[in-house]
């Protein structure tokens, strides 16, 4: 009998179990629903939202008729591009909510058939595979993190592949243009085959040539007024001859450096020149054609020294070319070893000239000008000695046979300009220039 009433009072609590899971079930059956209808009412809403856009799409595509065509076209599409951005924000943010919500409630229907057959069966073993709420949040909180972690790396990921399709297409344009005007260049240069040009070295030389070209328009200038300077004294001793002043003093005419030498000296031993007004007057003019030459000396050694500046400055860039070309290695290209041999040969030619020039334009002066004497003074012989001598004009008067040796071979002093370009004040003879080169 008490077996019977255990039994019984087994079977009763069994019973009382399995309405409570029975309870349970249905209250689960009824959350479900819920969603359901909710999940149904959520679609009908964005079907709902889908075709409201569909038309407001349909309007904006149809436009105002008031409005011009492309002025049309452009509201609509900016409207519509706004639109799109702000519904597309709330329906991602939607649906991620959506998806937080299913996986919880499909967690929580785990857990609770889980505990269901826990209470029917009775097997402990079952609730070995649960976790603990605790760890439960943290495991969500987890999978959350690694979520938002991975969308921002997808989002990274696609505007770094945006990214580099624009870097692309922009060096696919610069790799165009390169190639047009390398293609330009050689045509301009010359070069029969279409080879890599060298930008940095063109615009080297251009503004070393740019530099060359001003020094020599200084030149010229130079040149242009001493000329001047020449014509205007040839016409003031070609005046002075037409007057008839032949007896004028010792110091008038063409003056050899020797015979001034000799003057001074006499002067020095106690023969005095006797003082006159034309004595006065030819010292004058003799120290005026002395600072004219020491003046024409001194412009001499500084275009000289601006000279050696931009062959200093060339010689320089040639050297960063030249460490350039061996830390790049760029004698690997095509054309690479006939560049190097060109840049080698022009780095040992300019210094060369550099040295030279240094050497000999600021430590020596001309001393010795072959010039045409006057008729006066061809029939005397210590004249004819001194044919080799520089004169020293009255008012800077230059010979004839000066005057017409520049109109005689303009074209030869053209095409032989070189960086040290000699003025009118230093031809050079050229034993002085081998005995110099031997001295050095």
């Amino acid at each position: 009998m008490d077996e019977i009433k255990l039994f019984f009072l087994i079977c009763k609590r069994k019973l009382e179990s399995k309405k409570e899971a029975l309870l349970i079930l249905s209250k689960e059956l009824d959350t479900c629903q819920q969603e359901r209808d909710q999940y149904k009412l959520m679609a009908n809403q964005l079907r709902e939202r889908h075709q409201g856009l569909k038309k407001k799409y349909r309007e904006l595509i149809d436009g105002d008729l008031s409005l011009p065509p492309e002025k049309r076209n452009q509201v609509n599409l900016a409207q519509l591009l706004r639109d799109s951005r702000e519904k597309r924000y709330q329906l991602s943010e939607e649906v991620k909510e959506l998806k937080q919500r299913l996986v919880e409630a499909q967690g929580d229907n785990k857990l609770l058939r889980m505990t269901i057959t826990k209470q029917r069966l009775g097997d402990e073993e079952v609730g070995i595979r649960h976790f603990p709420a605790h760890e439960r949040e943290d495991l969500v909180r987890q999978l959350e993190r690694a979520r938002e972690q991975n969308e921002l790396l997808e989002h990274s990921v696609k505007s770094l592949t945006d990214e580099l399709q624009d870097v692309q297409a922009e060096r696919d344009v610069f790799q165009q243009k390169a190639h047009r005007l390398n293609v330009e260049m050689n045509h301009i240069v010359g070069n029969d085959e279409i080879r890599f040009l060298d930008m940095d070295a063109l615009c080297m030389e251009n503004r070393y040539l740019h530099e060359h070209l001003c020094q020599l328009q200084e030149e010229v200038n130079l040149l242009k007024t001493n000329l001047v300077k020449y014509k205007s004294a040839l016409e003031c001793r070609k005046n002075s001859k037409n007057c008839g002043k032949a007896n004028s003093s010792a110091l008038t005419g063409v003056l050899s450096a020797k015979q001034v030498k000799e003057l001074l000296l006499s002067e020095e031993n106690g023969c005095s020149l006797p003082v006159t007004p034309q004595s006065i007057s030819d010292l004058k003019s003799l120290a005026t054609a002395l600072l004219e030459t020491i003046h024409e000396k001194n412009m001499v050694i500084q275009h000289q020294r601006h000279i050696n500046k931009i062959l200093g400055n060339r010689v320089a860039e040639l050297e960063e070319k030249l460490k350039t070309l061996e830390m790049s290695g760029l004698w690997n290209l095509p054309g690479g070893y006939e560049h190097l041999y060109l840049y080698i040969f022009i780095y040992y030619y300019l210094s060369f000239l550099f040295i030279l020039s240094f050497l000999l334009f600021p430590l020596s002066f001309p001393k010795k000008r072959s010039t045409g004497l006057p008729v006066e003074q061809q029939s005397s012989p210590e004249v004819q000695n001194q044919d080799s001598e520089m004169p020293v004009f009255q008012g800077r008067t230059p010979s004839a046979s000066n005057m017409e040796k520049p109109q005689q071979k303009p074209s030869h002093q053209q095409t032989n300009i070189q960086p040290q370009t000699e003025t009118p004040g230093t031809t050079k003879d050229l034993t002085t220039v081998t005995n110099e080169e031997d001295h050095l």
